[in-house]
């Protein structure tokens, strides 16, 4: 009995926890512009990619289910800049103690990834659009709007489809 009322307990919390992690902004909704540095140290705003559909996916070198949706991301990041009509920015969860900017750095360059990395270095980022799970992925359409998400590990099938959605 004991057993059963614990497993019911376990599931929701769960349940209470999904819930609650919902995004803060409902679907279609005008996302603010951003700016965070990507690893040269220069500025990346969300307003650069006007007219384009911008695929976010917060992340971290040390997440399991970041690591291994890695590779899909970046060839869809390849096929984006071939294409030009959407981009892929990839945001890490820089702590400053679990996860550093020279770890970020040391993994990207171990791995050979070329897509666009920019460290969300004070959380502002991770805060505003309500991130409380890695990897979480988002797609704004060409109007800036928020029009899909996806809460853990995902592939690229199912990023594209979401994608092709937002040019819609």
């Amino acid at each position: 009995m004991y057993k059963k009322f614990l497993l019911l307990f376990l599931a929701l919390t769960v349940a209470s926890v999904f819930a609650t992690s919902a995004f803060a902004l409902g679907s279609s909704s005008q996302v603010e512009n951003f700016t965070l540095k990507d690893l040269s140290g220069k500025n990346v705003s969300l307003n650069q990619f006007k007219g384009k559909v911008v695929v976010l996916n917060f992340w971290a070198s040390w997440c399991p289910p970041c690591r291994n949706e890695m590779p899909e991301f970046n060839e869809m990041s390849k096929e984006f800049k071939k294409s030009g009509d959407a981009v892929l920015l990839a945001v890490n969860m820089t702590d400053g103690r679990r996860e550093t900017k020279s770890k970020v750095e040391n993994f990207i360059k171990e791995t050979g990834y070329t897509m666009t990395v920019l460290l969300d270095s004070d959380q502002k980022l991770a805060e505003y659009f309500g991130i409380r799970y890695i990897p979480s992925t988002f797609v704004i359409n060409r109007e800036g709007k928020l029009t899909g998400q996806i809460q853990g590990g995902t592939t690229k099938a199912a990023v594209m489809k979401l994608v092709e959605e937002a040019k819609k």
